[in-house]
């Protein structure tokens, strides 16, 4: 039986494989489980949409609270463009229709472009990322600077914007894009999301950034911004919803399947409590899953509904990630992909031209 912690992924290994595993590979197991729910396919299907050439959108935002299970759209949406271009790669091994980053947090004070480009340009197999150079010709002499001593990041951005033509990259995926807003404001928030769409320009790709509620400040910088961008927004699970309770409890039992114990507990009579409990995220609740298991197989397998309430979040912490999730809510409820009508829209625009006209 194949121990490997990459191949630790249910679908691979029956359950009853699963039962065999140490401990530690037992957990990775079940961190390993991802389940297209409903919410999940919703957001999916609107995203391959924003991607479709001549769509309209340069920049896609997919924004959503913390632990809704963001980083599981990123990766089906990854696996489903490969499908879709599996010929075509086939054919042309040089081809990379999506690639998939992860903004950096360097430490430093303000966002590194830097790293930035030398990540993208690994993602998409270009060599050499750190000892590019940029070559400028001024009175008939040619100047070359090493990127890598410090002096610009130009020779690595005109090097993306060459491999992202050579390899017709179409779909570039930052998670964690929130990083992209430490300690910016006005004019140099602007002229990073300049940098983005130009990006996006150039190269004919689209853009998907992918982080939590803060991200739409962006959307706010410009009409220009606005108009070839789209928000997605990833909603929770919401309580009192009677077709989310159901959607919420179909999960629950899918990943209740997926706990490798031998005798399985049966979590649908906890259910209200676990998506009052986890704010409607899939994400948390497979975090609080997580905690009981690891809980369970230090006890010897054995679960037992007080293994579960020690798992779940502190009150603090549920209340905290709430209040943020429906302040979230609240701030993009009229920006999302979708969201509009040709009533609505007409309605909303006589407003701001009062408004606009009142102020004049």
């Amino acid at each position: 039986m194949t121990t490997n912690s990459s191949d630790l992924m249910p679908g691979l290994i029956s359950h009853d494989e699963a039962l065999k595993l140490s401990v530690e590979q037992k957990l990775a197991y079940f961190r390993a489980v991802r389940l297209l729910h409903p919410r999940i396919n919703e957001v999916l299907h609107d995203l391959e949409t924003m991607a479709l050439p001549g769509s309209g959108t340069d920049i896609a935002l997919l924004i959503g609270p913390t632990g809704v299970g963001k980083s599981t759209v990123v990766d089906g949406l990854r696996k489903r463009v490969i499908t879709n271009h599996l010929q075509a790669i086939e054919e042309d091994p040089s081809f990379i229709p999506v690639v998939v980053m992860e903004a950096p947090s360097s430490g430093e004070r303000m966002f590194s472009w830097r790293m930035f480009y030398l990540r993208l340009g690994e993602a998409l197999q270009e060599p050499l990322m750190g000892r590019k150079q940029e070559t400028t010709l001024s009175d008939g002499r040619t100047t070359v600077r090493n990127v890598a001593s410090g002096n610009t990041v130009t020779a690595m951005r005109v090097a993306i914007e060459n491999v992202l033509k050579f390899r017709r990259t179409a779909l570039v995926v930052v998670d964690e894009a929130v990083h992209l807003l430490r300690n910016l404001h006005g004019n140099s928030l602007a002229n990073y999301m300049d940098a983005l769409k130009s990006l996006s320009n150039i190269c004919g790709v689209t853009l998907t950034l992918v982080g939590s509620y803060d991200l739409y400040q962006l959307m706010e910088l410009s009409g220009q911004v606005a108009r070839r961008s789209a928000v997605v927004h990833f909603r929770r699970y919401l309580t009192g919803v009677e077709a989310d309770e159901q959607a919420f409890r179909i999960t629950l039992e899918k990943l209740q399947r997926c706990i490798p114990l031998e005798n399985q507990p049966d979590l649908m009579p906890y259910a209200d409590d676990l998506q009052a409990g986890s704010v409607g995220c899939i994400g948390i609740l497979k975090d609080i899953l997580a905690r009981a298991l690891a809980h369970a197989l230090q006890n010897k397998g054995v679960w037992s509904e007080s293994l579960l309430e020690k798992a779940m979040l502190s009150q603090s912490q549920m209340e905290s990630i709430l209040e943020e999730t429906v302040t979230g809510e609240r701030l993009i409820q009229k920006a999302t992909f979708g969201s509009g009508t040709f009533k609505s829209m007409g309605l909303a625009a006589k407003e701001v031209e009062c408004r606009i006209g009142a102020t004049t």
